[in-house]
């Protein structure tokens, strides 16, 4: 198997993981919030079938979900749900970012530059929820 491959199975089976997760989250969440976890949701689950189908496309048989996964940590409030939602995403990012390092071809590349550009900004988003002075400061320097 390819590095590129590699890297692919291991962001889908981030995916995998991260659709769980959203799973279990948002039960603690109402409202406004809950919206942005189904929207979260949602591109995940498009940006897994993307992936899953770009795997075939290679010749290889995608990775299938795990019955069930480990959380980081329990989740029984709100203020949990929105730091599991954070983390969720700084984990599909991570498996990304490697595969923006693995590809080696253009349809690779695309995928995993807007997967992780996507999960990017949505895990700055939960952080701006938990505490707006984790939110990144916009044009550093220009203030």
């Amino acid at each position: 198997m390819s590095e590129q491959t590699a890297a692919l199975q291991d962001a889908l089976a981030a995916e995998h993981a991260v659709i769980w997760g959203y799973g279990v989250l948002g039960a603690h969440l109402s409202g406004a919030e809950l919206a942005t976890a189904h929207a979260a949701d949602t591109a995940h689950r498009d940006r897994r079938d993307a992936a899953a189908a770009l795997i075939q496309q290679l010749g290889v048989t995608p990775v299938t979900a795990e019955p069930t996964y480990r959380l980081p940590f329990a989740v029984t409030d709100r203020d949990g749900a929105l730091r599991l939602a954070a983390r969720l995403e700084d984990g599909a990012a991570a498996a990304w970012w490697y595969v923006v390092g693995a590809a080696d071809a253009d349809p690779t590349r695309r995928l995993a530059v807007g997967a992780l550009t996507d999960t990017a900004v949505r895990a700055t988003g939960w952080r701006l929820i938990i505490d707006p002075g984790l939110a990144p400061v916009p044009f550093p320097g220009q203030h």
